[in-house]
């Protein structure tokens, strides 16, 4: 199974700068993304895979109140990044210590922001008639979500040894499954959007190739110009 782990690490690096200090550590190996990293791309996943379950096609706009707590979850990610660049990188003066735990939650917060914005994209640009329904029908379904997320931040935090694999695996499938459902929606709307999932599933296998193309380009580039990191 190391070819999992040289895998996920290899398409990791193509988004992430992948600091051992501020990753999680499985069986003592890091994970392919930083904590931050790890929690937008898995907490992206989750929320799609989520909303995919519960309102497929839909592309309605959350109500106010929700729509300002994702727009409060951008805002903590973006917070605990700047003050983890701050005492990191810089002599600028920060609000508290740097934690894994705290760049694991925001991260997380962030996933299910990018989430639902790429599910409403992506249903409006796919479909030929897509549901013009909210993705949250009930205020049931947001929190069921975040307790969902709360989940998968105690699982990675767990940092067990029977998690390697696993974690390495839904890494990797997160990463590719945000760039290509990104790169189908962006097709999409170049092209006739699609009136069933037969019809989107040629757009799919073109996006997924581009997707699998540029995040390869990237990590070579990573990998030749900066070959320390």
């Amino acid at each position: 199974m190391d070819w999992l782990l040289l895998a996920a690490h290899w398409f990791g690096s193509a988004v992430c700068h992948q600091f051992p200090d501020h990753s999680y550590h499985i069986a003592g190996i890091p994970l392919p993304l930083c904590a931050r990293c790890t929690g937008l791309y898995l907490g992206a996943l989750l929320t799609m895979i989520f909303h995919a379950w519960r309102h497929p096609r839909a592309m309605g706009v959350p109500r106010p109140w929700i729509l300002f707590a994702l727009v409060l979850f951008f805002f903590a990610w973006a917070g605990d990044g700047v003050n983890s660049f701050a005492a990191t990188f810089s002599r600028l003066p920060h609000l508290y210590p740097p934690q894994n735990i705290l760049r694991l939650i925001t991260g997380t917060l962030m996933g299910i922001t990018i989430g639902s914005l790429v599910f409403i994209v992506f249903n409006s640009m796919l479909w030929r008639a897509p549901n013009p329904d909210s993705i949250f029908a009930t205020r049931r379904e947001f929190f069921a979500l975040l307790g969902l997320g709360a989940l998968l931040i105690l699982i990675v935090h767990s940092e067990s040894a029977l998690l390697l694999y696993p974690l390495n695996l839904a890494i990797l499938i997160s990463i590719l499954a945000l760039h290509t459902t990104l790169v189908a929606a962006f097709i999409a709307n170049l092209t006739r959007p699609a009136a069933n999932w037969r019809q989107a599933l040629p757009l799919f296998a073109v996006a997924a190739l581009i997707a699998l193309t540029y995040l390869s380009a990237i990590a070579f580039l990573r990998a030749w110009l900066l070959p320390g990191l």
